[in-house]
């Protein structure tokens, strides 16, 4: 899986949540916190954008699967967008494709 091709989607995604919140979408880039940096978002979006994220990658997720948070590190460091993108390839690249 590209990680640049995630981050990208992911930016957009997080453009959009964003605006959608009337917040300013240019401080979406590619080294901003989401949680805590970003003022349109927080963790009840996440299994939101991984699921939107996983469907524009090609990545089946089934329904009722137990999703794996990207936007924090194995000791729940807040992680930059680029990171995310980075863990969400480590831990959703091995799934299924469409």
């Amino acid at each position: 899986m590209d990680s640049t091709a995630v981050l990208e989607r992911l930016k957009e995604l997080h453009k959009e949540i964003e605006l959608d919140a009337g917040k300013d979408p240019a401080l979406v880039g590619d080294d901003v916190q989401p949680i805590g940096g970003l003022g349109g978002f927080d963790s009840p979006l996440i299994p939101t954008v991984v699921r939107g994220l996983a469907k524009a990658m090609g990545i089946v997720l089934d329904k009722d699967a137990r999703l794996r948070n990207p936007y924090v590190d194995g000791n729940g460091k807040k992680l930059s967008l680029k990171a995310v993108a980075d863990r969400f390839c480590e831990l959703y690249g091995k799934e299924k494709k469409r």
